[in-house]
């Protein structure tokens, strides 16, 4: 990795340091124990879990097979009985008789199935009895469709007699061959014989048994929608399933069944049964070719292991925030000083800095509580050269009015303009008038704020005088809002930028030049402009003016007046000043940002100049 990438993913603050920290003190260990303890416990309980359902599958292989034993004994009870051997043996010779050797034959079915509740009606087929005579029915209630025919007893009687063993049905072997698993019922076939002699054949016992019943006792291990059991046929169609509500897999039951042909018994196999991982156990079930199926979900079979994960995840999640929320609290106990400490030094040397407390016992303290102390060492000797300043700035000025002595001059043009008129000198008393209004409006009592009314006022006597010296040569127009003139500015503003419009625009320009004062506010500042349409500056010029404004440009390229007039304005802020645009034979428009306020401010200059300080 190149050292740019490096730097990139450096961590700088002391926060994520601890976090960093943190993170591999708590978070890597707690991971690598947390997949060891689940594969740990994955296994175990896996384990045991596959374990309890093959045990659970064995079970009700046990009980299902105990069943059919039981359901064979009972057949071949009712085989044996003597008194079954001898009405099967003998061919009833009037009805009187046959319907005796009926009533007998179901007394003693009934009386060997009455502890069978599953066994619900079963039919006897005497194979010497005739026509109309072959059938023995048990209860009303038989669900064969309706007596077999004779032709179709017989073809079974056939069967049976070739198989010689228990047939077991999904459906009535004689109302239909396409059984339905939908069918509650199953028929079980069991062929007659004597039990002496020569064995003879003597008919067949048919039983009609319910599902639900002669399968209940597989209810007892709680099967669910992730747990199922299954009686399947040779080639897997269901034949029963507990929980009864539960959708078959078809193609699942079809490959199970495959299975089961090659390797009739298997505890544990795993398949995909509705896009679902599933543990499948199966084995055979007695006296008949089907098989009985037990299929749990995997997981089912893992749940407690999974929710073992989840509980590491778990702790996993309050370990890590509880030791994020101590690492956050100590970095803050040392980013707090810090903080302080950075608060201390972003103060602008202008302004005071806060009074902040520092624990001296901690080392950032100490650094604190000294740098506090230089920066108030520092703030006194700011406020001595600030002070200083003012003080060369008031002297500066101050000898800028005692450059035109404005007390004598007033008295002297006072006296001046009673003698003009009174020698009816009225064009010579209105200059001289015009000339006292601009050194009193100078003089205004000492003040350094003036109205701008006054302002205006100051600069229209300054160019009336001018007219009378320049007669025709310039026009003056004056565009003040009216609602600045109630404002109070800096005095002593404008004459400087009209005396360069006339001396610098108009005594050069041909023919009348016009000068014009405009003012307009915006927000908390005055736009006062001074145009005229004289001859205009150069560029080479304008530039050089613009930075002696600035103090970067060595020798005098500017007057007095307009240096001090921009020096005085930026001394109330750097947003304050003199800005100048000018095109060479057009136009030259100075510009001056002043700083407004509605009422006199207190205290004089030190007072407005602190305040735009602050």
């Amino acid at each position: 990795m190149g050292e740019p990438m490096r730097h990139k993913f450096k961590i700088r603050t002391i926060r994520g340091k601890f976090l960093m920290m943190t993170l591999l003190l708590t978070v890597v260990p707690m991971i690598a124990l947390s997949i060891i303890f689940y594969r740990i416990a994955d296994h175990s309980l896996g384990n045991k879990a596959e374990e309890h359902a093959y045990q659970s599958r064995l079970m009700s292989t046990n009980f299902v097979n105990g069943t059919i034993a039981d359901l064979n004994d009972l057949t071949n009870a009712i085989l044996g009985n003597p008194e079954v051997q001898f009405i099967l043996s003998q061919a009833s010779s009037d009805d009187y008789e046959f319907l005796r050797s009926v009533e007998r034959v179901n007394k003693i079915i009934r009386a060997q199935t009455q502890t069978k509740p599953y066994i619900i009606s079963t039919l006897v087929y005497a194979a010497n009895g005739g026509p109309d005579r072959s059938f023995i029915q048990g209860n009303d209630s038989i669900r064969f469709g309706g007596l077999p025919t004779l032709a179709e007893a017989e073809a079974y009687y056939g069967r049976l007699r070739r198989d010689n063993r228990l047939l077991w049905h999904n459906g009535s072997p004689f109302a239909r061959t396409d059984y339905s698993f939908s069918d509650d019922h199953l028929y079980v076939g069991k062929l007659l014989r004597r039990t002496e002699g020569n064995y003879e054949e003597l008919g067949f016992l048919m039983l009609e048994i319910e599902k639900s019943s002669f399968f209940h006792g597989l209810a007892f291990l709680k099967p669910d929608s992730h747990s199922q059991y299954w009686i399947l046929d040779s080639i897997g169609n269901p034949i029963y399933r507990i929980p009864e509500n539960d959708e078959a897999d078809f193609g699942a039951l079809r490959q199970i069944a495959e299975q089961a042909r090659k390797r009739p018994e298997q505890d544990k196999a795993w398949l995909n049964w509705k896009d679902r991982s599933s543990m499948v156990s199966y084995a055979p079930l007695a006296l008949n070719d089907w098989t009985l199926l037990h299929r749990v979900d995997s997981a089912t079979l893992f749940e407690d292991a999974n929710r073992i994960g989840r509980l590491t995840i778990q702790v996993f999640l309050v370990v890590l925030l509880i030791g994020w929320i101590v690492a956050y609290r100590m970095s803050d106990a040392i980013r707090r000083p810090l903080r302080k400490l950075r608060g201390l030094m972003t103060v602008s040397g202008s302004t005071a800095a806060p009074a902040v407390i520092f624990d001296t016992g901690d080392e950032v303290g100490q650094i604190g509580e000294r740098l506090q102390r230089m920066m108030q060492e520092n703030q006194q000797l700011n406020d001595q050269i600030y002070e200083a300043m003012l003080s060369w700035k008031e002297a500066e000025f101050k000898a800028l009015q005692a450059q035109i002595n404005p007390h004598f001059l007033y008295n002297t043009l006072e006296s001046l303009n009673g003698l003009a008129l009174a020698n009816d000198q009225r064009e010579m008393s209105e200059m001289i008038g015009a000339l006292g209004k601009f050194f009193r409006i100078a003089l205004s009592q000492g003040s350094e704020v003036i109205r701008i009314a006054e302002e205006a006022e100051h600069v229209n006597a300054y160019v009336r005088v001018q007219q009378f010296r320049f007669r025709d040569r310039f026009e003056w127009i004056s565009e003040v809002d009216d609602e600045l003139l109630s404002g109070y500015v800096p005095k002593l503003l404008l004459q400087p930028l009209v005396e360069n419009a006339i001396y610098h625009g108009v005594k050069k320009h041909k023919g009348v030049a016009y000068v014009m004062l405009s003012g307009t506010l915006e927000g908390n500042a005055v736009k006062l402009a001074v145009s005229d349409d004289g001859c205009g500056i150069e560029p080479d010029r304008l530039a050089q003016i613009r930075r002696a404004l600035e103090g970067e440009e060595e020798g005098e390229p500017i007057g007095f007046g307009l240096r001090n007039v921009h020096a005085r304005l930026r001394f109330y802020g750097p947003q304050y000043g003199v800005q100048i645009t000018s095109e060479p034979g057009v136009y030259t428009t100075v510009t001056l940002t002043v700083p407004w306020w509605m009422n006199r401010p207190e205290g004089g200059r030190k007072h407005v100049a602190a305040a735009n300080r602050g």
